[in-house]
């Protein structure tokens, strides 16, 4: 997910342990958020593309608020160069809006849980991008990583019977289509980020994106009616899953250093997986452990490596 922070020149044991647990924290909002989602989906019927187009609004005016009030210079930098609009643009597009909809829908179809894992398969998607643009062979430690991350998908996807699909198969093809925009998140918002920072990208990317998904989603007529238990999950979505869990996991990454906060990220699939179980009484079999517990070794192994 988001990994942009300045990191300290010399932390000590104290920040680094408050960077490890600022870090697992953010990360376990991001899996809190999945299940308000699966939530909003199975108890208040909520339309998946209202839902997307309406969380990015919010959350995109909420970013650019803070933009404007920290970063207000860096809009200017943004819009007079070509380059920067352009992948700004493409950032929208895959890592916004395709983002939303197939993390969203995944989680209808399947549960929280299983599509935050599902989603942590972007690691192997930008090992194999960057193989390819180096022109290199994968080196023994990434091909390991691939193996894992395939393993782990095949379990979860067959529930160990190879000759057919353990899991609503719309719902592996969305998750599988969040992994390719969560990758598409990591490799075109660096350039951005380093020329304008991640609040001016933030803001504008989710404003966009609630902008396009609004013919989809029809935030102004739409039939949806939130009762009061569906009303706090939705801001607890905004504001919990996306303003908190975004600032206090890159105030954690400035404190011990991205190494440690990717190890802690594995909080998101397990929090997620953990809070769908005991709020939501979903229930996950061993296979579902097994390709988990793959995923979140291959996350390791790859973080261990940078």
């Amino acid at each position: 997910m988001e990994n942009e922070a300045p990191q300290s020149t010399a932390p000590n044991r104290t920040h680094e342990l408050q960077g490890v647990v600022l870090s697992c924290l953010g990360a376990s909002c991001w899996g809190f958020s999945g299940t308000c989602v699966s939530y909003l989906v199975g108890h208040n019927d909520v339309d998946i593309p209202w839902l997307a187009c309406t969380r990015l609004f919010v959350a995109g005016l909420l970013f650019l608020g803070l933009a404007f009030l920290r970063d207000r210079d860096k809009f200017s930098v943004l819009f007079r160069d070509k380059n920067l609009v352009l992948h700004t643009l493409a950032y929208t597009l895959l890592a916004v809006v395709l983002m939303q909809i197939s993390y969203m829908t995944s989680i209808k179809y399947t549960n929280a849980g299983t599509t935050l894992l599902l989603l942590e398969t972007s690691i192997p998607i930008v090992l194999v991008i960057e193989c390819i643009r180096k022109r290199r062979l994968p080196r023994p430690i990434e091909a390991l990583a691939l193996v894992m991350a395939l393993a782990g998908v095949v379990c979860i996807a067959t529930q160990g019977n190879l000759g057919s699909i353990g899991i609503n198969p719309e719902g592996l093809v969305w998750g599988l289509l969040s992994a390719v925009a969560n990758a598409s998140y990591i490799l075109l918002s660096v350039k951005v980020v380093e020329r304008c920072g991640s609040l001016v990208l933030n803001g504008v990317g989710m404003t966009l994106g609630a902008i396009i998904l609004a013919p989809l989603g029809h935030p102004w007529d739409s039939t949806v009616v939130l009762d009061v238990s569906g009303c706090l999950v939705f801001w607890a979505i905004v504001l919990v899953g996306t303003m908190f869990a975004y600032a206090i996991y890159l105030r954690g990454v400035a404190l011990c250093g991205p190494v440690k906060a990717s190890l802690v990220g594995v909080a998101e699939p397990i929090s997620g997986t953990i809070i769908s179980a005991l709020w939501l009484g979903t229930v996950f079999s061993s296979w579902d452990f097994l390709g988990g517990a793959l995923i979140i070794a291959m996350m390791i192994i790859v973080a261990l490596k940078k």
